[in-house]
């Protein structure tokens, strides 16, 4: 019934600190950039009179990996507060591979990336898994986002 992942949409209040943070911090690409509004936006967003923007980012070396769409809403502007936390029900983060999860953290806290805790290793070999190191992070708008190293060998 349904296909592979078509992006994941983060919706932020700060469109140029949010692409910033995206593609100068995280290193992602942006492959498109749009203003999207009328009817159909409206409609589609159940918010009356939507203007927004939206800004698709991608890892450059993985071109049929799912973007990250930011949504930035021009009009009506932000209307809300950021997601709660991993402990609420709901998406609760964007997870990331990376080649080495240790250098990946150390440059990116360099930059002044806050993040949960150290890297940590969950030995999941017996439910069939594997091996992997994971952080979580959140990004300006408080977005968790998670970065993840497969260390199965």
């Amino acid at each position: 019934m349904l296909g592979a992942v078509a992006h994941v949409g983060i919706t932020v209040r700060d469109m140029d600190r949010a692409v910033e943070f995206y593609r100068d911090m995280l290193g992602l690409k942006v492959i498109g950039d749009v203003t999207i509004q009328g009817e159909e936006a409206s409609t589609v967003t159940q918010v009356p009179e939507a203007k927004l923007r939206a800004v698709y980012l991608r890892y450059e070396d993985d071109p049929k990996g799912p973007p990250i769409e930011l949504l930035h809403f021009i009009e009506p502007g932000d209307t809300g507060n950021p997601y709660p936390g991993l402990a609420n029900p709901g998406i609760t983060e964007v997870a990331f591979w990376v080649k080495d999860i240790e250098k990946t953290y150390q440059d990116l806290s360099a930059k002044g990336v806050e993040f949960y805790s150290r890297p940590q290793m969950f030995d999941l070999e017996g439910e069939g898994y594997g091996k992997v190191k994971a952080v979580y992070f959140r990004d300006p708008d408080g977005t968790t986002l998670e970065l993840m190293q497969d260390c199965s060998g």
